[in-house]
């Protein structure tokens, strides 16, 4: 009989948030996972490290992967998780990405991109009152959800307990001057990419350009989700992940 213990699954989160975002989520993956949800420099009780650096974020949690480890990484936290692929593929099995781009702002040349986001406006009352912004965000992206209040008050506690993220403009502005295009066709590992169809801040057509662009990837719309379809659909999210993670 083979023994499940060494399968490693990272849980890598995205901007203003921490690993306690996948609280609701855990429960439901398969039991033999050993689940790991770090929290990203200057987020949760992680203390930052002078500006918010992707590729060091990367290094940071791939030092800690042992190989051959399952990656899931959600809106920023994705864009990390593609660095931790490229710059340490042996550490990865597969890569879930969720809600996440390669870039996020459009150029003419990109397209797929949004236009100037809302997020600093975000920034600035994520700074103003944290628990209070961050409950209307959740409320945002679980409207289709009928327990919406219920999965927001198991998640809210540990998303805000903290406070303000000290990396929120940082990581903010790293995000928005990311770009893995350059290295996407060099991304061999079998890649999920999940979107909701009701998310306006990375709407799916973001996800059709990683489609295109990394070599072994597969696309599933969830088409009642938005942003976070871990929590407004983590049933249906977690048999995603337990069959392309094996």
């Amino acid at each position: 009989m083979t023994s499940h213990s060494s399968h490693s699954v990272y849980l890598i989160h995205g901007w203003a948030a921490n690993g306690r975002i996948f609280d609701p989520l855990r429960p439901l993956l398969p039991a033999h996972w050993q689940v790991h949800a770090p929290d990203l420099p200057g987020h949760g009780q992680t203390p930052p490290e002078g500006a918010f650096d992707i590729a060091a974020a990367a290094d940071r949690i791939a030092a800690e992967m042992p190989c051959n480890s399952d990656v899931l990484g959600w809106s920023l936290g994705g864009v990390v998780a593609l660095f931790i692929a490229y710059r340490h593929p042996d550490k990865v099995r597969h890569l879930c990405l969720t809600a996440s781009f390669a870039k996020f702002l459009a150029t003419p040349s990109y397209p797929q991109g949004v236009g100037r986001p809302a997020l600093d406006k975000m920034a600035g009352l994520f700074r103003q009152d944290f628990p209070k912004y961050m409950r209307q965000f959740l409320e945002l992206q679980l409207l289709n959800t009928p327990n919406a209040a219920a999965v927001i008050d198991a998640v809210l506690p540990g998303l805000t307990e903290h406070g303000t993220p000290p990396a929120l403009e940082s990581a903010l502005s790293a995000l928005e001057s990311a770009d893995a295009r350059p290295f996407l066709p060099r991304v061999f590992h079998p890649a999920l990419l999940v979107y909701g169809g009701k998310d306006g801040l990375t709407p799916p057509r973001i996800g059709g350009y990683l489609q295109e662009h990394l070599p072994c990837a597969e696309t599933v719309v969830i088409d009642k989700a938005a942003h976070t379809p871990f929590l407004s659909h983590p049933e249906e999210f977690a048999a995603l992940i337990a069959r392309f993670f094996g």
